[in-house]
């Protein structure tokens, strides 16, 4: 009987279970040794691959449900499949064009593009998207517009000095003239442009306590605006997140419990940002799969995440969240190929 090398054998032996792999995220069965026989051409008999992926087993790559039925992938087989996709599939010009369109209306509102690149990672990935925004408390002041709305309420627009522009509503005690906001917004802007947004809400009242002491009412508005059009939480980022409800068709998530308890995950959003701040210090790329994830309640799915930058500053992360079981090629590229569109839209914003 002739004796492989180990080199060989260890080669066919990744081959297989790249194969395996590939077939489970297919078909989502478990597969045996006969169906490799089958339907891949590795030109070994049943026994010598039912041998094989024992071998594979032994070490961890794979698992077994039950005694007759086939294997499937462990979170170290999916580590081992992620790593050898090196590499990743472009995404498709088309598909890149598509996204590029989506994203040209309005793409100078912060809170939009937020909104639109967790909507288009959920619609094309059929999973849960996620968007970690950029942190505003760091960001300077460039225009700060007071619009009335009626019913005692002002629309306050934000337009930081990078070109994005946040907005909030905003209601007053008391009903005030479209020309007396237009004094107050040139008051605020003649005294405030420039500033860091984190120190807007507290130089604010100063400046206009300091020469607005007459006017009770100018100084009611800038008190409110600086309450709640300028919450910054902190400097905390903001995550926007799209697609909740396909948790419940990810297809290894049949426990009642992992699946309640990474439904509470998204619902209570301070810990899956946490989640995704730990993702930003990855810069680019980034996969995290089952245990992987410090989450306990992630154990059972997988995080696709990339960064994205403003300039050459990072700024923000986004991701998919998904099965365990996906196809790591597409999800990647589809990733990285909105970071990029993501990437050049906000280099556009802060140049213009």
């Amino acid at each position: 009987m002739r004796t492989l090398h180990p080199s060989t054998q260890e080669t066919r032996k990744r081959k297989l279970l790249q194969a395996v792999i590939y077939h489970y995220v297919r078909t989502g069965k478990p597969v045996g040794s006969q169906v490799m026989v089958d339907k891949y051409n590795f030109g070994l008999s049943s026994a010598t691959i039912r041998n094989a992926l024992g071998e594979l087993e032994k070490e961890g790559y794979l698992h077994q449900p039950h005694t007759s039925a086939g294997r499937v992938p462990t979170d170290k087989g999916y580590r081992f499949y992620v790593d050898s996709l090196l590499d990743v599939q472009a995404l498709a010009a088309a598909e890149e064009a598509k996204i590029r369109k989506d994203y040209q209306a309005r793409a100078k509102e912060l809170e939009n593009l937020m909104v639109s690149t967790s909507h288009m990672l959920s619609s094309l990935s059929h999973y849960t998207g996620m968007v970690l925004s950029p942190r505003l408390d760091k960001s300077l002041l460039r225009r700060l517009q007071l619009i009335p709305l009626g019913m005692n309420q002002i629309l306050v627009v934000i337009v930081s000095q990078t070109g994005l522009i946040r907005h909030r509503v905003i209601a007053l005690q008391r009903e005030i003239s479209s020309e007396r906001l237009h004094q107050i917004s040139d008051i605020l802007n003649e005294r405030l442009t420039g500033l860091p947004l984190a120190e807007v809400r507290t130089q604010i009242l100063q400046h206009i306590e300091a020469i607005e002491r007459e006017s009770q009412e100018t100084f009611s508005i800038a008190r409110d605006v600086a309450r709640e059009a300028f919450d910054l939480k902190s400097g905390e980022a903001e995550l926007y997140v799209d697609g909740q409800e396909n948790i419940f068709s990810f297809p290894e998530l049949n426990d009642y419990s992992q699946m309640s308890g990474l439904l509470r995950l998204i619902e209570e959003k301070n810990l899956l940002a946490s989640v995704m701040e730990r993702a930003m210090k990855s810069e680019g790329l980034s996969v995290k799969i089952g245990a992987e994830n410090r989450q306990p309640a992630m154990r059972g799915v997988s995080l696709v995440s990339s960064t994205y930058k403003m300039g050459e500053s990072t700024v923000g992360a986004l991701a998919i969240l998904g099965p365990r079981r996906m196809e790591y090629g597409r999800m990647m590229s589809l990733v990285e190929g909105v970071a990029r569109v993501v990437n050049q839209l906000l280099s556009t914003i802060s140049h213009e």
